[in-house]
Parts: C-alpha cells; structure tokens; sequence
C-alpha cells in the first residue's frame, strides 16, 4: 500500500533534508511502535517525527532551537494534520523526561569542515552547537528505562560515538552504515542504543548509488518515504 504524501514546506535559504533523513527514518521505523512517546531532537522542517506520526499512531514531540524552523515545522505538521508538540530552544536546557523513543539527525561536522556563515546551515552542520556526548546525556535522563535512541552521525567520528555511547552507560544494539557506492568509504552511520547488555548487530550496508543511479534500496526507501518539498521564501508565507 503506498502511504500518504508528506509535504514540507522548506526556506529556500534554509537548511533543507536531505537523504540521511529518509535513510534513518527507514532504519528507524523497524523499531517503533504505535502508542509510544516519541521526541525528534533538531526537528528542522520536521521531518523524522511527522514521517513517524504519519505511519504510527504516537504521541510526538518536536524540538528545535531555531525559533523560524520550529514554526515551519508546527506548520507542516498542521499542513499534514498531524498534532504535536513543540519543545522550543535549546534541548540540553530542558527538562523534557518520560520518551519511549528518541530521534535525531544531529549536527555533526567540526567547524574545521563545515563553517557557514548562513545561521541557518551552521545551527543544522556544526556539531559544537549539539555536543555529541551531551547530547547522549541527556538523552539517558530523558528516555524511560527501556527507551530507545536512534541517530546517524559521521562514520568518520564513529569512535567518538563509541565512546559517548559506552559513557553513559548505553549499548549499541544495531547498526547500519551508508555509502555513497560501493567503491567508497561510508560517510554515514546509524545507530540504535539502549541500555541493554545485547550483542551488537551490524546490518547490511547501505549504498546510495549502483552503476551510477540510486541502489535499488535507496529508490524503495524513497518511494515509502513520499516527502515532497515546498520552497518558501519567508515564513510569512505560510503563517
């Protein structure tokens, strides 16, 4: 059965989603279910949760900390009828608890690689505004006992995120890296942690183009995902 369309508005100078989205939603939703209290940290336009309130009956959560991006974001998900709620501001100040699950397609170049003077692009790229091991902090005191928490992150830093995860005291469960083909090095990695004592599983790759074009992985993820993008040029558009 094809699922319903997703249409997000986007700023035509803003940061726009891109495929790590689409690929951690499909990496995601093998392990959500309906009835959960889910969090999306750095919403963006808010595409992981509303993909997740779309196709799961859940009780969402959006944080962002740009004040304009959280508004297109409450807007796409009035747009697709879809209600949440919205966490303004910076997530480390808040004292958000009780998530059975928890998603997040973090900023994580270091500034020597991405440094953008757009405010916009440099809140969404730059890992220093979104600390990775303070983000996994607290994330453990906002998770309930059990909860789950799924990003990606650069698979270049992946000893960084051994080490952040293994800090707090959570185990990774699964994981999936992506590569652009398969002649290249990942540039992607997908993680599932928890606290939990499990062996870790490592699925299938990910490649993003076969012979050129996207893998035949790729076009399914896509075709489930069915996001469209609207260009904005201001938020007064849509408001």
């Amino acid at each position: 059965m094809d699922t319903k369309r997703l249409d997000l508005y986007q700023l035509e100078n803003g940061y726009c989603y891109n495929s790590d989205s689409l690929f951690l939603y499909s990496f995601a939703r093998r392990f959500i279910k309906n009835n959960i209290k889910l969090l999306d940290i750095g919403a963006g336009c808010g595409i992981l949760g509303l993909l997740c309130a779309r196709d799961f009956t859940i009780q969402l959560s959006l944080n962002e900390i740009n004040d304009t991006m959280a508004k297109i974001a409450l807007a796409n998900a009035k747009n697709n009828g879809i209600v949440c709620d919205m966490i303004f501001g910076d997530i480390l100040e808040s004292n958000a608890k009780g998530f059975d699950f928890i998603i997040s397609n973090p900023p994580f170049y270091r500034k020597d690689i991405i440094d953008s003077k757009n405010e916009f692009l440099f809140l969404a790229r730059q890992s220093n505004n979104l600390p990775l091991q303070q983000l996994l902090n607290f994330v453990r005191s906002a998770l309930k006992p059990d909860g789950k928490f799924i990003f990606c992150y650069d698979a270049k830093e992946i000893k960084s995120v051994f080490s952040a995860i293994l800090e707090i005291g959570f185990n990774i469960d699964e994981m999936q890296f992506v590569h652009p083909n398969e002649n290249k090095y990942a540039n992607l990695v997908m993680v599932m942690c928890r606290n939990s004592k499990n062996q870790t599983k490592i699925i299938p790759p990910l490649y993003n183009f076969i012979d050129g074009e996207n893998s035949k992985d790729v076009k399914e993820i896509f075709k489930f995902c069915n996001t469209c993008s609207i260009k904005i040029s201001s938020l007064e558009q849509i408001l």
